[in-house]
């Protein structure tokens, strides 16, 4: 970067000054550039302003922008001042320039909505129109009531919900497998090392080596959810232009974990699922039976059964001795058993359980 030559168009197409201004990024870099350069903060300031601005109209509901004629009328702007000026009263010089001062937010404004439109929503359509493979695409549509199953060719399920459309290649590429989806549906992906599963779905990707999970993302929803019941995965904003790697700033999601993208604020938050099940199916004959031990061998059983991290006082809960039967049941209805016995109770954290007793004497 010049800092002697360093203008605000410079900035309005610098990544960093603009996550600077909106999401206090890259700080440092720019406080101690305004330290070194004091002269240069007017200019800071303006563009810290047009970048707030232009933020805020993105957000408002605007008339779409066709940039076509935009630069038509901005080339044709640029071509009629290249012709002789004649004198000018003081109302019309004032008129021209702003007239040039509306051209020039309008075309600031288209493109830093071609920089940044990674705020807007993302259709399935824009999905598809997008997406780099190799082959051309196939699509299943499920349009009755009963699920419907789709086999892609390493062997993966998927079972599409109703009123939900599936897009995938009939051959993945060689270094990552890639599908996109508009609705809800479970998957049971195929383990392949080699290759990532990608499920692109409105504004988010979800990634996986194998494991099963469901999503539900439909066009016209607030939020995109993704559920995962076996194995791990990685959920994500995706973006038209990526400043650093997305996947560093998503969440990774454990068996009964959930992630929730709010797509107005745009916000990815985790936590345990409305029902956490055994990873695995407890049978008749393979009943958890405890006879007079410490609640915290229960509660460390429990925390492997259904995979979710299980926080307690040991010390304080050592005393506690108790005799249950652990059942093929959602695991809030397990820890009301066992909470209940000692006088202690529960609740959630960050995708954690958190229980809270006084202990037993």
């Amino acid at each position: 970067m010049n800092d002697e030559s360093l203008n605000i168009e410079d900035l309005l197409e610098n990544d960093s000054f603009i996550s600077w201004v909106l999401e206090d990024k890259d700080a440092s870099r720019w406080e101690e550039f305004l330290r070194l350069n004091p002269e240069k903060r007017e200019v800071v300031e303006k563009a810290s302003k047009i970048v707030l601005e232009l933020r805020q109209a993105e957000r408002e509901v605007v008339p779409a922008i066709d940039e076509h004629k935009l630069w038509q009328r901005i080339e044709s702007s640029a071509e009629k001042r290249e012709e002789p000026v004649r004198p000018k009263s003081g109302r019309k010089m004032f008129v021209t320039l702003l007239a040039a001062a509306c051209v020039a937010v309008v075309a600031a404004f288209a493109i830093f909505q071609a920089m940044h439109s990674d705020h807007k929503r993302v259709t399935y359509k824009e999905l598809l129109t997008h997406a780099k493979v190799e082959n051309q695409l196939l699509e299943k549509q499920n349009q009755g009531q009963a699920p419907m199953e789709v086999r892609l060719e390493d062997g993966t399920v998927i079972t599409l919900g109703k009123n939900s459309r599936l897009s995938y290649p009939a051959h993945f590429q060689k270094h990552k497998r890639e599908v996109f989806l508009s609705g809800e549906a479970f998957f049971d992906v195929t383990k392949d090392p080699n290759r990532p599963f990608l499920v692109y779905a409105n504004e988010t990707v979800t990634k996986v080596l194998g494991t099963s999970f469901e999503i539900k993302a439909f066009e016209n929803s607030q939020a995109v959810t993704v559920h995962v019941r076996t194995g791990r995965v990685s959920v994500y904003k995706q973006s038209r232009i990526q400043m650093d790697d997305p996947e560093t700033t998503g969440l990774l999601l454990l068996p009964n974990q959930q992630g929730t993208f709010n797509r107005d604020s745009e916000t990815l938050v985790k936590n345990l699922v409305p029902e956490p099940l055994p990873i695995e199916p407890i049978t008749d004959t393979k009943k958890f039976r405890f006879d007079e031990v410490p609640v915290t061998e229960v509660l460390a059983e429990i925390e492997k059964m259904y995979g979710v991290q299980i926080v307690c006082d040991h010390e304080l809960l050592a005393k506690c001795i108790i005799s249950t039967t652990v059942r093929n049941e959602s695991l809030y209805d397990n820890l009301d058993v066992i909470c209940r016995t000692i006088g202690g109770s529960y609740k959630e954290i960050d995708a954690q359980i958190v229980v809270d007793s006084k202990g037993c004497f």
